[in-house]
């Protein structure tokens, strides 16, 4: 299909449910018009409106322009606030560089030896770093756009940790220093609820996504996520529980599996899977227990594949998870990268819409079958 037959084609399939109304009533296991589904962030789709990652960055407005199209173009509302993933090693300290075209990373780690841990505060969202701003972000929505779901999010423990200190420190510590390890560890979460309970603050109750990608079991053994991870993901999980109400969903980059049926035991809502691991596999394993989220490849086919790979490997992630039994939302297997062509975005709202048609929890969706 080109783009121009895939456009046409798009004009059949017009969404009949807000996503609110779709995403209560599908977790209540009523039929809906299309799965639930994510696609892009607005911070990686700024270049197809024609501005720069920096430009987002430092406009209110731009970010909002960004928003609303996005609505328009591919009938995506809502918006998350979060911390990211290296915000509180900012905030404690660490630099982080935010290049003009490309995504932020940390250029020097503020805890270069452990005694330096002795002297730190745990965070203040109102001050620190550039958490002020997301504060400020956080308001403007709320009074600029009432009707808006407003999310957060915050990095796993391990994820937080390594924004702290160098991540291949805090990898040889899991061996060579693991006292000092867990201490961070837990300094970490802390930090983490300090920012939920502000945006609570704000906001009121709401939903918090967890990304942990340095825990992943394709950096750590399942004896050490065990050991180290394991305990913190738990008082993280259950400080957020505290604070909203609300049991936290989890993104882990990479290899997961080994550490599925201990995500169960720690209580997480729902787990969304790295295209590396079999989306039919967790199903089978922890479907009965969790809802499922993933895991079209965001590099091999959302980035670099064509409108019909992208359309096929949704139709197959939709055959192997629709049918979970505690639910299931399309999402790519991680973050769909920057240089994703319009087209395929396209071809992936598309082909929810249309293979996603009548989703029901536990239920392959009808338009699989048209």
């Amino acid at each position: 299909m080109n783009y121009e037959e895939l456009l046409i084609e798009m004009e059949k399939y017009k969404d009949t449910m807000t996503d609110m109304e779709r995403g209560l009533a599908y977790f209540k296991g009523e039929e809906v018009d299309r799965i639930p589904y994510t696609l892009i962030d607005h911070d990686t789709a700024a270049p197809l409106y024609g501005y720069t990652i920096g430009e987002y960055r430092k406009s209110m407005d731009v970010q909002c322009d960004i928003m609303e199209k996005m609505k328009i173009e591919f009938d995506l509302s809502g918006s998350e606030v979060g911390l990211g993933l290296k915000s509180i090693g900012e905030a404690l300290g660490s630099t982080v560089v935010y290049p003009e075209n490309g995504m932020d990373y940390v250029s020097d780690f503020v805890l270069k030896d452990y005694s330096i841990l002795d002297t730190m505060n745990i965070i203040d969202p109102y001050k620190d770093g550039r958490l002020p701003d997301l504060i400020d972000k956080i308001r403007f929505l709320k009074k600029h756009y009432p009707e808006m779901i407003i999310a957060t999010d915050v990095a796993g423990p391990f994820t937080t940790a390594a924004s702290i200190r160098k991540p291949e420190n805090v990898l040889r510590d899991v061996i060579k220093d693991k006292e000092n390890l867990h201490r961070l560890l837990d300094f970490s979460v802390k930090c983490s609820l300090v920012w939920v309970e502000a945006v609570c603050k704000e906001l009121g109750p709401v939903p918090v996504n967890i990304g942990d990608p340095v825990g992943s079991l394709s950096l750590i053994n399942v004896k050490q996520f065990e050991e180290f991870s394991k305990p913190h993901l738990k008082d993280l999980i259950d400080g957020i529980k505290n604070i909203t109400g609300f049991t936290p969903s989890i993104h882990i980059c990479g290899k997961t599996k080994g550490i599925w049926t201990h995500l169960v035991e720690i209580g997480i809502k729902s787990l969304s899977i790295d295209n590396c691991e079999d989306l039919e596999e967790a199903k089978l394993l922890v479907g009965d227990k969790l809802a499922l989220a993933g895991n079209v490849p965001p590099v091999e086919v959302m980035r670099d594949g064509t409108i019909d790979d992208v359309i096929e490997a949704v139709k197959v992630c939709l055959r192997k998870g629709s049918d979970n039994p505690m639910g299931y939302m399309l999402f790519a297997g991680c973050q769909v990268p920057l240089g994703t062509p319009r087209e395929n975005l396209h071809a992936f709202a598309y082909a929810a819409k249309k293979y996603g048609r009548g989703a029901q929890r536990g239920e392959l969706c009808k338009g699989l079958f048209d």
